[in-house]
């Protein structure tokens, strides 16, 4: 197959589904399986059941969104709430660059509540462990210096029902989302697969602007099949190590022409250097050092994502 020199766990696979006729409003779709990246970002973390699993739909789920969009830089998912899972980020550069982190509660027992969740079929509902809040979505151009972000509200629903309220609000295109995250036997899987309806001339709302009445209703038939088609996918056929993105994506919508492109890769890394956060701590004024520092002058420094600790001593500051 054409991706089959990339890990199939650690990629994006962009594809396109066949109208049959130019008049026909094209499908695109995104199916980002990023197991191997997220295992190693959780097992630095140790994160309870729920927190993990939250954590690896949320890295699939930013790999998937970032693919769509035309950026050099970065695009960042993070909610925040006033409930037991109190941040929730992941973000990713246009290099493939996956890093993120979760903070959470302390009262382990009322997260244990949510054990069930985090193994079995059912979505984590993002109000429920999350509280009241939002997420927010942000793509930061590296170029521009430009920021472009769009800022849901928590509720009820999973990440993956956020992320079709964003596309909703900010680009008015039809979309649909599924994101399912376990651990298996080789480890945590994740994965997110979208489909979006993309009009045929231009415009928003995925066919406003047909020639005919005939073309509009084969392209509403196009897209009501596309969506039964992706919908009958189970947790179990995403999460399964050994069923490729480009095999998923055949099983699925084998009946609709699936078109595959190169993939892009993956990759568990973080950003953060010795320089950056000397630069970070040379911003600081004497008694900000002073309080950082412990009795021998030394700065201890972690990173939340990749779990790197420097050390500095203050009189080098």
């Amino acid at each position: 197959m054409l991706n089959d020199n990339m890990a199939p766990d650690a990629q994006i696979l962009p594809f396109y589904l066949a109208s049959g006729s130019d008049d026909v409003a094209l499908i695109r779709g995104r199916i980002a399986s990023v197991g191997k990246p997220a295992n190693t970002i959780l097992q630095r973390h140790a994160y309870p059941p729920v927190v993990a699993r939250l954590q690896a739909e949320a890295l699939a789920l930013t790999a998937c969104l970032s693919s769509t969009l035309k950026f050099e830089g970065v695009f960042t998912l993070q909610a925040k709430g006033d409930g037991l899972v109190r941040t929730l980020f992941a973000d990713i550069n246009n290099d493939g660059h996956l890093r993120g982190y979760a903070a959470f509660n302390d009262d382990l027992e009322a997260l244990r509540a949510f054990e069930g969740a985090a193994d079995g079929d059912d979505m984590v509902s993002l109000g429920a462990v999350m509280g009241d809040g939002y997420i927010a979505f942000t793509v930061d151009e590296q170029n521009t210096g430009g920021r472009y972000q769009g800022i849901v509200e928590l509720d009820r629903e999973g990440l993956d029902m956020a992320a079709v309220r964003w596309f909703e609000n900010s680009e008015q295109l039809d979309t649909v989302v599924i994101c399912a995250a376990g651990q298996r036997q080789a480890g945590w899987q994740a994965v997110a697969l979208m489909l979006q309806r993309v009009a045929a001339e231009g415009g928003a709302g995925g066919g406003s602007l047909m020639k005919d009445e005939a073309s509009l209703v084969a392209s509403d038939d196009a897209w009501h099949t596309a969506k039964t088609l992706m919908h009958s996918v189970t947790r179990d056929e995403l999460l399964d190590p050994h069923l490729s993105p480009e095999a998923i994506v055949f099983r699925l919508f084998n009946s609709m022409d699936p078109h595959s492109a190169p993939a892009r890769p993956v990759l568990d890394q973080c950003r953060c250097s010795t320089d950056k956060v000397e630069a970070m701590l040379r911003q600081l004024d004497d008694t900000d050092l002073a309080d950082l520092a412990d009795d021998d002058g030394a700065l201890q420094v972690l990173c939340e994502f990749c779990k790197a600790e420097r050390r500095f001593q203050k009189d080098q500051i």
